[in-house]
C-alpha cells in the first residue's frame, strides 16, 4: 500500500506529554546538583534540543566537559525515576500508529533524547514493536534543529526525505525536518501555534490526523 511513504514520530510531546516531567527534573538537577536557577522561559526555550548542549547553555562555558556529562546524566536518570509510573499515551497516538501500520507506512521515531529514555517510554505504552526503527541522541552527531536525526531515519529505510512527514511538537524539531527536505505536522503539546507556524499543519492532538490527511500534505 504505501510502503514508500515514512511517518516519522519525535518522541517528548508527541507520544506522550513527558514536559512537565522534563522540567521537573531539569529543576531538581539544577538547584540540587549544580546550584542554579532553571527557569520556565529556559526550559521552553531549550525543549527539543540534546540534554548536553541544554546543560552548556545552562552553567555556562568555565564549566568542564567532565562535570557538564555527569549533570546531564544526572538529570536524565532523575527524568527515568520520575516518568515510571507517570507515562499516558497522547490523544489519538495508538489508534494513529495502528492505523498507519496496517496501510503499510513506514513508521519510526526521531528523538534527541537518550536511547534509555526512548526505549523506556516506547516499553511503558506498549507500542516499541510497531516502529521500522528508533534513532536516538547517541546516533547522531548534531541534535535537532540540525536535521541530522530525520536524515539518518530516511537513509536507514531507504525513504526519500520527499517521502517523510515528521510529527513534532517543538519548532527546533519542525526547523531541523524542514532542513531534511521533509513535511511537517506541529502538535500544540508545548508551544503555541504561532511558534509552530513553519509546520505544513498544526494541530491540537492526533485524533485529527488520518491517512488522508498525510497523504495530502505530501502532495503540497
Amino acid at each position: 500500500m504505501y510502503e514508500d511513504i515514512a511517518v516519522i514520530f519525535d518522541m517528548d510531546g508527541v507520544l506522550a506529554d513527558t514536559g512537565p516531567i522534563h522540567f521537573e527534573s531539569w529543576k531538581k538537577m539544577a538547584t540540587q546538583d549544580a546550584g542554579v536557577e532553571f527557569t520556565r522561559e529556559f526550559f521552553e526555550k531549550t525543549f527539543g534540543q540534546q540534554t548536553i548542549p541544554i546543560t552548556k547553555k545552562l552553567l555556562g562555558s568555565k564549566v568542564s566537559e567532565h562535570r557538564i556529562k555527569n549533570l546531564a546524566d544526572l538529570k536524565e536518570e532523575y527524568y527515568r525515576e520520575m516518568v515510571a509510573d507517570e507515562l499516558e499515551p497522547l490523544p489519538g497516538v495508538i489508534d494513529l500508529i495502528i492505523n498507519l501500520k496496517k496501510k503499510k507506512f513506514k513508521l519510526a521515531v526521531g528523538s534527541s533524547g537518550p536511547r534509555k529514555n526512548v526505549e523506556l517510554l516506547l516499553n511503558s505504552l506498549h507500542i516499541q514493536n510497531h516502529f521500522d526503527i528508533v534513532i536516538a541522541a547517541e546516533d547522531i552527531e548534531k541534535g535537532k534543529p540540525a536535521p541530522d536525526v530525520f536524515l539518518h531515519v530516511a537513509n536507514s529505510i531507504n525513504i526519500p526525505p520527499k517521502n517523510c512527514l515528521v510529527i513534532e511538537d517543538a519548532p527546533v524539531g519542525i526547523e531541523a525536518a524542514k532542513r531534511a527536505g521533509m513535511k511537517t505536522i506541529a502538535l500544540t503539546t508545548t508551544h503555541n501555534k504561532e511558534e509552530l507556524k513553519e509546520a505544513d499543519l498544526i494541530i491540537e492532538n492526533l485524533t485529527e490526523v488520518n491517512v488522508q490527511k498525510i497523504l495530502k500534505i505530501l502532495k503540497k
